[in-house]
């Protein structure tokens, strides 16, 4: 079964096309992955006038926390994101794992208001 994982997701490219990529792939990973609805929000910590489209998801790994932050680095680099693009204010890709075995890894996301949207949404799976 491995340890429960909970995922986040972000875009603020013109469209959500980099987000749902990113949701294929992790769907290629992890086939029993469960993802939210996609929210549309306003750049938090983060100067840019671009709106950001976030998601998050729920799934089972026998990875280590490690192996999978790797591997999401991993699909963002192929979903071309770039290191100098947040200092143009873009983000192409973002994914993130927020909570780990139950425990949570980022604690100021985990409060964000579309990540709590998303752990109730979620919670069945969780």
């Amino acid at each position: 079964m491995g340890e429960k994982c909970f995922i986040g997701l972000g875009s603020n490219e013109s469209t959500a096309d980099t987000l749902l990529a990113a949701r294929a792939e992790l769907q290629a990973a992890f086939p029993g992955i469960r993802f939210g609805r996609i929210r549309l929000t306003q750049p938090i910590d983060f100067s840019s006038p671009r709106t950001f489209f976030n998601t998050a998801a729920v799934c089972d790994s026998l990875f280590t926390a490690e192996q999978l932050k790797a591997r999401f680095k991993e699909i963002e680099r192929a979903l071309g994101r770039r290191a100098n693009d947040k200092l143009q204010g873009i983000v192409k890709i973002d994914i993130d794992l927020l909570a780990y075995g139950g425990r949570v890894l980022k604690p100021a996301d985990w409060e964000r208001p579309y990540v709590r949207e998303a752990r109730e949404e979620l919670s069945f799976f969780l």
